[in-house]
C-alpha cells in the first residue's frame, strides 16, 4: 500500500456468512398425525386432519455478504456490498394421493408438509460520503446510499410449478419474484361507450373459437374492434404479470453542514420505478348509490364520444382514459383490480432536517456546566410520489391500504452536560 500512500487512506475486503431458522410458518404440533373428533348421528367419529410430517424442519435463512470499503484522499468514505439473502427449505403443503388420508372436510384432498421451496434475494448496496469542505470552522458532508435488489423463486412444490401459487395480487412461479402482480390486463377506455377494455380470458372462454367447448363470454360484454377482441367486465379478462413492486434502485441521501458552533442537517429517502397498487385511490374512483367521497380524477371521466372518433378510428381506446361514471357500470368499470390501478411507486420523502447550536464554552463557565446545545427538527416534512396522497412506503409488497400516513413530526430540545 506504500505506493498509494496519499491518495488510499485504507482499504478492507471482508465477507461473512450467517445462518438463522425460522418455525413460524408452522403451527404448533406440524409434524404429528393430528385428528379431529366430532359426532355423526350422535356417535363419536374421528378423521384424519393431518398427516405425519416427521421430516419437516425449521425454514432456514443463509446469509451471505462480501464488501470492499476503505477511505480515498482523506475525503471520501466508501462501502460496495453484494448480498445474497436466500430462504431455504421453505415449508408447502404438498398434495399426497387421497389413499394416505384425506386430510379435509370440504375437498378431497390429502396434503403433507414438506420443505420444499428456495427464494433469493440478492443484490449490490452502493454507499459513499464526500468531505466537500473541511476546516476548523467549515465543514461539508454529502454522502448517498443506494441498493439494487433482485428477487427471485428458484424453486417451488412440483405440483405448483406450471400454475404456480396465486395470492392476492401476486402470483408465486419458478423465475419470478415474490412481489411481481398479477392483475386484469387493462387495455383503456372505449371511447365510443365509455367502458373499460380487458384483454379477454381466451383460454378459459371461446372467443372467437380460441377454445371451443368453453363458455362464450357474453354479447353485452365482449367488444370487437378490428380484428381483435376485448371485454368490457374484468371478470371474463385474462390476468398476467403487471411489473414488480420492488424499485429499480431505492436508498439514501444526506447532507451536513457546520459553520462554527451551528449544524444544519438533512436527510432524504428515495426510491425509483417499481409498482405500487392503492386501495384507497381504488375505492374513490368508483361510486355507488349512497353518498360516499369520491376522488377528483372523476371529473375527468368519460362524458360522451369525443369529436373525430368513430367505431374505425385508429385511437378509438384511450390508454390513459377514466371509463364512464355511473351508477350501472361503476362497479366494474372504476373498482375492478387492473393494471390500470398500478402506480409508479418513485418517491422522494424529506425524511429529517435538524438545526442544532452548541453555545460558546465561555457562556458554561459562567453557568458552571460543560456544555449545551439547543436542537430543533421536523421528522416527515414531505413526500413527493406521482399521485398525491399515495404512500409506497406502507408495505414492501407494494400494496398500500387505507391508513393514515407517516406522522409529521416537530420537535424542540435542549441538552445539557453537566
Amino acid at each position: 500500500m506504500q505506493s498509494l500512500d496519499g491518495k488510499v487512506d485504507n482499504l478492507k475486503l471482508r465477507a461473512s456468512y450467517g445462518q438463522v431458522g425460522n418455525d413460524a410458518s408452522a403451527d404448533y404440533y406440524a409434524h404429528y398425525a393430528l385428528y379431529n373428533i366430532d359426532q355423526n348421528a350422535n356417535l363419536a367419529a374421528l378423521y384424519k386432519s393431518q398427516n405425519a410430517a416427521l421430516a419437516a424442519k425449521w425454514e432456514s435463512l443463509g446469509s451471505l455478504s462480501t464488501a470492499i470499503e476503505g477511505r480515498l484522499l482523506d475525503r471520501v468514505n466508501f462501502n460496495v456490498e453484494y448480498f445474497d439473502k436466500r430462504s431455504k427449505d421453505l415449508l408447502f403443503d404438498v398434495n399426497l394421493p387421497l389413499s394416505a388420508g384425506g386430510t379435509s372436510t370440504t375437498v378431497a384432498e390429502s396434503t403433507i408438509l414438506q420443505n420444499i421451496g428456495v427464494v433469493s434475494n440478492k443484490g449490490f448496496e452502493i454507499t459513499a460520503d464526500v468531505d466537500i469542505l473541511k476546516s476548523t470552522d467549515l465543514r461539508w458532508n454529502f454522502g448517498v446510499n443506494a441498493t439494487f435488489m433482485k428477487n427471485k423463486i428458484l424453486e417451488l412444490p412440483e405440483q405448483n410449478k406450471v400454475n404456480g401459487i396465486i395470492s392476492g395480487t401476486k402470483k408465486y412461479m419458478e423465475g419470478h419474484s415474490v412481489y411481481d402482480f398479477w392483475a386484469y390486463q387493462f387495455v383503456g377506455v372505449d371511447q365510443m361507450t365509455g367502458d373499460a377494455l380487458y384483454l379477454p380470458d381466451t383460454k378459459t372462454y371461446n372467443v372467437n373459437g380460441s377454445t371451443p367447448g368453453a363458455a362464450a363470454i357474453p354479447a353485452a360484454n365482449l367488444v370487437q374492434i378490428g380484428d381483435q377482441y376485448y371485454t368490457n367486465f374484468a371478470t371474463y379478462g385474462v390476468r398476467d404479470w403487471g411489473g414488480s413492486a420492488i424499485p429499480d434502485v431505492f436508498g439514501s441521501f444526506n447532507t451536513s453542514l457546520s459553520v462554527k458552533n451551528l449544524t444544519l442537517s438533512a436527510l432524504f429517502t428515495y426510491s425509483l420505478g417499481g409498482k405500487t397498487l392503492d386501495y384507497s385511490y381504488n375505492t374513490l374512483m368508483s361510486m355507488s348509490g349512497n353518498p360516499s367521497a369520491l376522488h377528483k380524477d372523476l371529473l375527468k371521466a368519460w362524458d360522451g364520444v369525443p369529436e373525430g372518433i368513430n367505431a374505425t378510428s385508429a385511437d378509438r381506446i384511450d390508454p390513459n382514459g377514466i371509463p364512464v361514471v355511473d351508477f350501472t357500470r361503476s362497479s366494474r368499470n372504476n373498482q375492478s383490480l387492473s393494471t390500470r390501478f398500478l402506480q409508479d411507486a418513485s418517491y422522494l420523502v424529506i425524511k429529517n432536517i435538524a438545526l442544532s447550536y452548541n453555545l460558546p464554552k465561555t457562556w458554561m463557565t459562567r453557568l458552571d456546566v460543560s456544555g449545551m446545545t439547543v436542537n430543533a427538527g421536523v421528522e416527515n416534512l414531505a413526500t413527493f410520489t406521482k399521485l398525491k396522497g399515495m404512500n409506497p412506503q406502507q408495505s414492501f409488497n407494494g400494496v398500500a391500504d387505507n391508513a393514515f400516513v407517516t406522522a409529521r413530526v416537530f420537535s424542540l430540545g435542549l441538552n445539557i452536560k453537566l
